[in-house]
């Protein structure tokens, strides 16, 4: 009503030139209001047009469901309404059942790689758990081989050393002397192959084991069972439960023993 009655007002003051008289110059009292006129005029298309333009706005920024229940509650809701509603909440239905299986899918795929990676975890990690003992019992068996190398190099001072301490008799006190000498060396020796690990084979009243011992002779007795050892030749030793060397041996048999297993 406002735009219709400044246009007529601008048709009413937009007329033709009045008559003058020559040489007189015509007043212009109808130029301001005109130019307010004009204003009000283009004010009021400026508002007919942004009341035109925010109403789809609003319709396009409401949801279906939102757009249902402003009907529901202006009383306008009709059958056409109620089916655009209904096929566009049912479209955005689909839309976040599709959403939902691929995030499920996504999830079942995520959960799948967390436990190939939980479980590949748990293979490095016993993998690294055998290396390392693996590793360790390596190196003590390289160590104890080494060790029992070094050892075995040192066995012919044990013998001479234990064969000094059976034959030598020492008659004066200088002798006596020089032969405590030698035995102190002698048990400085052993403790300190003790102190290594090492080991002597029994031997005297001991069963002969073939692992263990070296029988070098054979002697009947009936005071002892059939393969008892019975005197010891030479020292065995042994370091970390491998054998450096064999015990020499003379070895007891009973006279039954070849009898018996002569019949056999």
């Amino acid at each position: 009503m406002q735009l219709s009655a400044a246009r007529q007002s601008c048709g009413t003051l937009r007329r033709g030139p009045q008559p003058r008289a020559a040489g007189v110059r015509p007043v212009n009292f109808a130029r301001a209001p005109v130019h307010r006129q004009l204003v009000v005029l283009r004010a009021a298309e400026a508002q007919e047009a942004t009341v035109e333009t925010a109403a789809p706005v609003e319709e396009v920024t409401l949801s279906p469901l939102d757009r249902a229940r402003k009907a529901l509650e202006d009383e306008t809701l009709d059958k056409n309404v109620l089916t655009v509603c209904l096929a566009e909440l049912e479209a955005e239905m689909a839309r976040l059942q599709q959403e939902s299986s691929a995030a499920t899918s996504r999830a079942a795929q995520l959960e799948a790689s967390v436990a190939s990676a939980k479980d590949q975890y748990l293979r490095l990690q016993a993998d690294f758990d055998n290396f390392r003992r693996r590793t360790k019992e390596e190196s003590a068996q390289l160590t104890d081989s080494v060790r029992g190398d070094v050892v075995k190099e040192l066995l012919p001072l044990v013998d001479n050393f234990e064969l000094a301490r059976t034959q030598v008799k020492a008659e004066t006190e200088g002798e006596q002397k020089i032969n405590n000498s030698y035995q102190g060396l002698y048990k400085q020796m052993v403790d300190l192959m003790r102190s290594l690990g090492v080991e002597a084979v029994p031997t005297l009243g001991a069963p002969f084991d073939p692992a263990l011992h070296d029988a070098i002779m054979r002697e009947p007795s009936a005071t002892h069972p059939d393969g008892t050892v019975l005197h010891e030749f030479r020292k065995g030793f042994s370091i970390g439960g491998k054998l450096l060397r064999p015990a020499m041996v003379k070895v007891s048999y009973t006279e039954e023993g070849p009898a018996n297993s002569s019949e056999e």
